[in-house]
């Protein structure tokens, strides 16, 4: 069967890779979605700044066949209000309101990944995982600390991975991946320019390519056979994607966790092996 994904979430999600015009009417949605939805498509357009023909194009880039058919989705996602306090951060916020609002964020990133996540393509991550021959993860800047923790979780358990985060070294170490290999590029815009080469040298190399993005039909999602997508709640003073981090780290630690099981006894060894390894320099 088929999961819904909320439209609001799709809107949000799609909308950084949309066109100006796509834009306008995306931010007039989102805005005020309880009102969008009870406009007729004449005075949404008249709101968005935008003619009524595009309003058409807007609901097909969305993945609906017109607007009528994105209203019942927009309805549905405004008949369950968020029960999270969400807001944005101002410089009055107190302490207390401070920490709501960013977990809140937190949350609503996680709850709607899993909303979203296709888990067809979740399948296919598991066992491109527990086939490759070499697991190779790029990513740089926030992206970088989140390939470098995911390297380090799959390769003590057994799995043959390794991490690149330098620019140069993430090309050359693609360049030398094969048929049997793996590269995973992390990158929250999906627009980062050397995580995106590096996925383009390790396709052309012949390796299975995989990304974890933010965002639906960014860039890297054109090169990668796998796509898994997070979804980010960011407020104005969270512009360096913490959300969004939170909920890749939870998607990469089910990915860890699901491989895991399928060879239970064998991750089990690796792991006591690691524990008494650790144990040796704890006080």
């Amino acid at each position: 069967m088929e999961r819904k994904i909320d439209c609001l979430v799709k809107i949000g999600n799609l909308m950084p890779n949309m066109l100006e015009t796509e834009q306008k009417i995306a931010q007039t949605i989102l805005s005020d979605p309880d009102t969008a939805v009870r406009l007729p498509v004449k005075e949404l357009a008249k709101r968005a700044g935008v003619a009524e023909s595009s309003i058409v194009r807007f609901c097909q880039r969305v993945g609906y066949k017109g607007f009528r058919e994105l209203k019942i989705d927009l309805a549905r996602s405004t008949a369950y209000p968020e029960e999270i306090p969400l807001g944005e951060i101002n410089q009055y916020d107190a302490p207390g309101d401070v920490v709501k609002k960013v977990f809140s964020s937190s949350c609503k990133a996680l709850e709607d990944t899993v909303s979203m996540l296709d888990l067809d393509a979740f399948e296919q991550a598991c066992e491109a995982i527990s086939s490759a021959h070499r697991i190779e993860f790029y990513g740089v800047g926030t992206s970088a600390q989140i390939a470098v923790d995911v390297y380090y979780r799959f390769m003590r358990v057994g799995f043959p991975a390794f991490f690149a985060v330098d620019p140069h070294i993430m090309r050359i170490s693609a360049a030398q991946l094969g048929k049997k290999d793996l590269a995973i590029a992390i990158s929250h815009t999906g627009r980062t320019k050397d995580t995106i080469k590096a996925l383009e040298t390790a396709k052309k190399a012949g390796a299975v390519t995989m990304c974890i993005t933010s965002y639906l039909q960014s860039p890297i999602t054109q090169l990668a056979d796998i796509c898994l997508v997070t979804t980010t709640a960011e407020t104005q003073y969270l512009r360096e994607a913490v959300s969004s981090r939170i909920a890749q780290i939870a998607l990469l630690d089910a990915l860890y966790t699901m491989v895991s099981i399928r060879r239970y006894h064998k991750s089990l060894k690796h792991l006591h092996t690691m524990k008494e390894l650790l144990e040796e320099v704890r006080v």
